[in-house]
């Protein structure tokens, strides 16, 4: 009884040493693997951070570009609305100017009758 007893013993006790030392030197091999997952993740941010910037700039970049497109077209736009307003201003001045013309005859009528 002692023997198995004896027997029994050592082996749990190896088994407790060797998760004991798996324990321990897995817990360094986890602590590396994610010391290089993390310089993996900081990789990655850095270069996702590279795209943003270049992202922004190709955007900035092409702005001059398309604002000096709508500044023409505002300009253009402008520009017609003020020909508009001014071909406006004309009909209304010959308008003023045929009802002068006409308010005069009527008054020419009325002394002469």
């Amino acid at each position: 009884m002692k023997e198995i007893l004896t027997q029994h013993l050592s082996t749990f006790l190896g088994l407790m040493a060797t998760g004991l030392a798996g324990f321990v030197f897995g817990k360094k091999k986890m602590n590396a693997e994610v010391a290089g997952m993390d310089a993996d993740n900081e990789g990655k941010e850095i270069e996702n951070a590279d795209k943003l910037v270049k992202l922004y700039k190709d955007a900035l970049d092409d702005l001059a570009g398309r604002y000096e497109v709508k500044f023409k077209e505002f300009s253009n736009l402008a520009e017609r609305k003020i020909k508009l307003l001014e071909e406006e201003i004309n009909i209304q001045k010959r308008i003023n100017d045929q009802l002068k013309t006409e308010n005069s005859k009527l008054r020419a009528k009325l002394k002469e009758n």
